[in-house]
């Protein structure tokens, strides 16, 4: 999978959206379906998108299953880091 600008964006967008959601707090369960509807994500896009952002330990994938795939994120310690220095 290529990296670009556009896909390094939205994981900005869907991080510092995560950290807001979580109240800025680890391990906090996120809906996925309300990500995917706040940034207008397909899929296909919202799953590479969390899968890169685990990658990174920035996010751990809190369960599977729903329209999404997944179905609830956790925001991890580092990727609340992360979401802070993105302001």
């Amino acid at each position: 999978m290529l990296i670009g600008g556009d896909f390094n964006n939205r994981a900005k967008q869907l991080l510092a959206l995560l950290a807001e959601r979580s109240d800025h707090k680890p391990n906090v369960k996120v809906d996925v379906a309300g990500l995917v509807e706040k940034l207008q994500l397909d899929r296909t896009e919202l799953k590479n998108l969390l899968e890169y952002l685990e990658g990174r330990q920035l996010v751990e994938i809190a369960s599977i299953g729903g329209p999404f795939l997944y179905g609830h994120v956790e925001i991890t310690e580092k990727g609340i880091l992360k979401a802070a220095k993105l302001k």
